[in-house]
């Protein structure tokens, strides 16, 4: 299995590539960018995404790893919800990987939704996975309330709140896991534990932290006991 790429090989990327296409304004600037081995997704100049252009399957980001290693334990048509698309990469690893489960993907902004067709997406539609413009928040308290998946990743770029985390935790079915990418820097927290210690729906749930090594980012993996 190829390695993920390390933080310096990140930013020696980011440095050499050349813009395909550049959308939004100045407070969301939305940037795909290429060279021959390697496409990118960067939102207001943090990576988001990257996709080898040869494997589209591989994962590239180093956090990635451990933050989809519950699919290997997933039932043959398992459900999984995905929040934040991004380059769709944690789609195209279980396309190749884990064929036959229902994957569910949340995105609220139809310009990443359009850049992953135009840039990342496969040629031919899945129809075990499908995308939804939607608030994550938003929909797992109204339309996607009471629905539970075996897994539900959280991914997004932004400051998980514990009424945010309280909405994903309900949707995870018994015996399901939770899996967060936790960004120290968003969330003014360099362990999560403040957050994740408040938040009343994981209380009992098992509880796996990993450090990413050379990166901020932490991975949760909370695991909902099968009988409360």
């Amino acid at each position: 299995m190829t390695k993920p790429l390390t933080g310096q090989a990140l930013e020696q990327l980011l440095q050499e590539a050349t813009i395909i296409t550049l959308t939004g304004g100045i407070e969301v600037r939305l940037v795909v960018l290429e060279n021959q081995d390697y496409r990118l997704l960067v939102l207001n100049g943090a990576i988001q995404s990257v996709q080898d252009k040869r494997d589209p399957a591989r994962l590239v980001l180093a956090h990635q790893v451990p933050l989809l290693s519950a699919l290997a334990g997933l039932p043959t048509n398992g459900k999984v919800l995905e929040l934040g698309l991004g380059g769709g990469s944690a789609m195209a690893h279980a396309r190749k990987h884990f064929p036959t489960l229902n994957w569910l993907c949340l995105e609220q902004s139809a310009s990443v939704i359009s850049l992953y067709f135009d840039h990342f997406g496969p040629e031919i539609v899945v129809p075990e996975q499908c995308i939804l413009m939607a608030d994550a928040y938003e929909w797992l308290t109204g339309k996607g309330q009471g629905e539970q998946f075996n897994l539900v990743l959280c991914d997004v770029y932004e400051r998980l709140d514990v009424q945010f985390l309280e909405a994903c935790a309900r949707a995870v079915k018994p015996g399901g896991v939770l899996a967060i990418n936790w960004l120290p820097h968003m969330q003014n927290d360099d362990l999560g534990g403040e957050e994740l210690d408040r938040c009343t729906a994981i209380s009992g749930w098992s509880r796996n932290k990993q450090k990413i090594a050379g990166f901020r980012n932490r991975v949760y993996q909370l695991t909902r006991p099968v009988h409360e």
